[in-house]
């Protein structure tokens, strides 16, 4: 059970720092991470405390000094009595292991945050390809025509795209949808390849929520994803994964250069 404050209904800030930290329980970090899937305030919270310490780590792998100077270092501190000697390491060895310690562990949160957020993404994709297929309506833009489908979506999206004049071999352009990704707007392309239902979504790469690495395969259907100057292109479908990669080839290589 978490945590949470009456007025806010978000994390304790000491439970989330203890969080962070890696000093809370299994079942307590579970809790924690059944809160921050749906709760934005205290996921961002999380990231932002993870991307510091990943900039510090970052930061610290930078520098190596010379050994001639670490030897002089080490000589110049070398202390003159036994009882301070004994306090001096001491006390650097804890502060050096609880740095050591915080640099791993803000690595482990930022795998972690990529590795949830790539899930959760996957797993949004996936469940709109399959809600098309299995909802039996027609797409709010129904056409094959590149010229009909591409103005549909003026004014709906903060963004622009192409349609390529050429598909590949087999491959048919259904129509559109307007869709939102994470809240962000899309525009949801439908395709068929050898029979078989795709689904592109297209979203601005400013402000995308498509910024993490994606898995290829998602419950037996494949997921892959290009980036242009300006937009990101995700497809999923069951089809051929080669064959996949041609139509978000040919949408990439259609789209304005900068």
């Amino acid at each position: 059970m978490t945590q949470t404050t009456q007025a806010t209904g978000h994390l304790d800030p000491d439970l989330l720092n203890a969080f962070i930290d890696g000093e809370l329980s299994p079942t307590e970090s579970n809790g924690i991470q059944q809160h921050l899937a749906d709760c934005h305030p205290c996921a961002l919270r999380v990231l932002s405390a993870t991307q510091l310490k990943t900039a510090t780590a970052r930061a610290a792998r930078r520098f190596a000094a010379p050994p001639e100077a670490l030897a002089r270092l080490a000589a110049q501190l070398r202390p003159q009595e036994s009882k301070r000697t004994a306090r001096s390491y001491s006390f650097r060895s804890v502060a050096w292991a609880g740095l050591a310690a915080a640099l791993v562990l803000a690595l482990s949160l930022g795998g972690w945050w990529q590795a949830h957020q790539a899930n959760t993404l996957s797993a949004e994709l996936l469940d709109q390809h399959l809600a098309t297929l299995s909802s039996g309506a027609s797409p709010e833009v129904l056409s094959t025509d590149r010229h009909t489908v591409k103005p549909w979506f003026q004014g709906k999206l903060p963004f622009s795209f192409n349609l390529p004049d050429v598909l590949p071999a087999d491959t048919t352009l259904k129509g559109g949808n307007l869709a939102y990704l994470n809240g962000q707007p899309a525009a949801l392309l439908l395709f068929t390849i050898h029979k078989h239902e795709v689904s592109v979504f297209l979203t601005q790469r400013s402000g995308s929520p498509i910024a993490t690495p994606l898995p290829g395969t998602r419950s037996g259907f494949s997921i892959h994803s290009a980036t242009t100057h300006d937009l990101r292109i995700v497809a999923v479908s069951d089809v051929n994964p080669a064959d996949l990669d041609l139509l978000v080839s040919a949408i990439e290589q259609t789209q304005s250069p900068r």
